[in-house]
């Protein structure tokens, strides 16, 4: 066990690092537990400074033993030096991925959450080479690519935004041996009964399948192993052709040019979508809605928009330009935004959420250097400005000579897409000041007040 530590933190490249321990009670915990606290105590005899580890417990609130579990977590790891703190989640019983996968994402957003608050570079898992065999099985029976059967590895990232490393230092180390060590230390652990509940998948494999593989195969694990580690260099190797191709197609912004996707065969241009939307943190498209994606970007005219839900977003082509977008909510005549005022007075942000985004304001330099004169501060302050619903029938004017034309007119002229419309047009009085996406009405640029401090208008999105 130790070695398997001495292994992990050399390849981790950590100096001195406060580390964290992910403690359930369970068998492997207590095991990683243990060899930890014998580690450390190791380095400070060689005259090493290592800092008190911290042992993080998550109270999920399924068990009736929880308690119980939480106490004798608190008490192994106090016995062995270790800072303790415990966490407590609420996990929805009726979530989509189901209550294993609801706990898991509770429970490492509430380890991410405590290793950001104790300033951790480190945290440790005590997952081991059963469940790293039963994990590839899994996800290849569930149908998983191969970021799937990929599985785990030894040194990663928490699933959830955090500076701590994740490491698993004992996935060479099989439940056999950590049950070995155990009984020869003499730990106490708990015993989750739902572990023997096979209705979840994951414990049928454990007792009724793998043992039946491994009186065939004794050496399943080391297979099994070594397929994940090939399926992770492919996975690499396709994700190093998408950025390529995500290069080549790359245009201002965060879009992708279609037209130059049209060299792509299906698989590629597949592989690229699947890697774009995970590198825009979205989960991985279904098998039949990708195909879907590829055959309507293919066969889309030059001049076609397409609109491709997914989630919390929405793959969007327009002009030539695939993006991803957030959900913006269409206009509702039966519930259109009540007008908002604001009495300006010398405010950065107007925020509008009615419209999912806000109004910033910024002095303009005596340089210039934004390249459009703003509007006159007293021209700000003469009448309140109001935020409303757009009504058909505006007009704007780009400068203060220019003619005033449509909005519809000025949002085709300038690009600015249908699904981007559905923004407040802010008035004074019975004149427009300002459009989001367009800008500061010309007639307001040449306000007879022009005389003192200028401020330019722009919106942000914030959905």
């Amino acid at each position: 066990m130790r070695v398997a530590l001495a292994h992990a933190f050399a390849q981790s490249d950590l100096v001195a690092p406060r580390l964290a321990l992910a403690l359930s009670g369970g068998l492997d915990s207590i095991v990683l537990l243990d060899a930890l606290a014998h580690w450390v105590q190791a380095r400070r005899d060689a005259g090493e400074a290592v800092a008190q580890p911290l042992a993080i417990h998550i109270h999920h609130g399924l068990s009736e033993h929880a308690d119980a579990w939480l106490a004798t977590c608190e008490r192994e790891a106090r016995l062995r030096g270790f800072a303790f703190e415990s966490r407590h989640v609420d996990v929805p019983r009726n979530a989509r991925q189901g209550i294993e996968g609801a706990a898991r994402t509770a429970r490492y957003a509430a380890l991410a959450e405590c290793c950001a608050a104790h300033g951790i570079d480190a945290l440790l898992t005590a997952h081991h080479a059963n469940d790293q065999a039963e994990t590839v099985l899994l996800q290849m029976l569930r149908g998983a690519g191969l970021p799937g059967v990929a599985a785990m590895p030894s040194t990663g990232t928490l699933p959830v935004a955090s500076r701590a490393m994740l490491l698993r230092p004992l996935l060479d180390v099989s439940r056999e041996t950590m049950r070995a060590y155990a009984k020869a230390r003499s730990l106490t652990w708990v015993e989750d009964p739902s572990n023997q509940d096979r209705q979840y998948l994951r414990n049928a494999l454990r007792h009724d399948v793998m043992p039946a593989i491994a009186a065939h195969v004794p050496a399943y694990r080391e297979t099994l192993a070594r397929f994940a580690r090939h399926a992770a260099q492919a996975q690499s190797l396709l994700d190093q052709l998408a950025q390529i191709d995500f290069d080549a197609a790359h245009v201002v912004g965060t879009g992708l040019q279609r037209s130059r996707l049209q060299g792509l065969d299906v698989a590629r241009l597949a592989n690229l979508l699947r890697y774009w939307a995970a590198r825009e943190g979205l989960a991985a498209p279904p098998e039949a809605r990708l195909d879907e994606w590829v055959r309507q970007i293919r066969d889309a005219q030059p001049d076609a928009s397409l609109t491709l839900p997914h989630g919390d977003a929405v793959l969007r082509l327009y002009r030539d330009v695939l993006q991803w977008t957030p959900v913006y909510d269409a206009a509702d005549d039966d519930h259109s935004a009540d007008d908002v005022a604001l009495h300006w007075s010398g405010e950065c942000v107007w925020p509008l959420p009615q419209w999912q985004g806000s109004v910033a304001f910024a002095p303009v330099t005596e340089s210039g250097e934004s390249g459009v004169a703003g509007i006159a501060e007293a021209v700000l302050r003469k009448h309140p400005l109001i935020a409303r619903e757009r009504a058909g029938g505006e007009r704007w004017r780009e400068h203060p000579d220019g003619h005033s034309r449509s909005l519809k007119h000025w949002y085709q002229n300038k690009g600015v897409p249908a699904w981007q419309r559905h923004v407040p047009i802010i008035w004074q009085g019975a004149n427009i000041v300002f459009v989001p996406r367009l800008g500061i009405d010309g007639t307001a640029l040449g306000d007879e007040d022009a005389d003192g401090p200028r401020w330019q208008m722009t919106w942000r999105d914030e959905a």
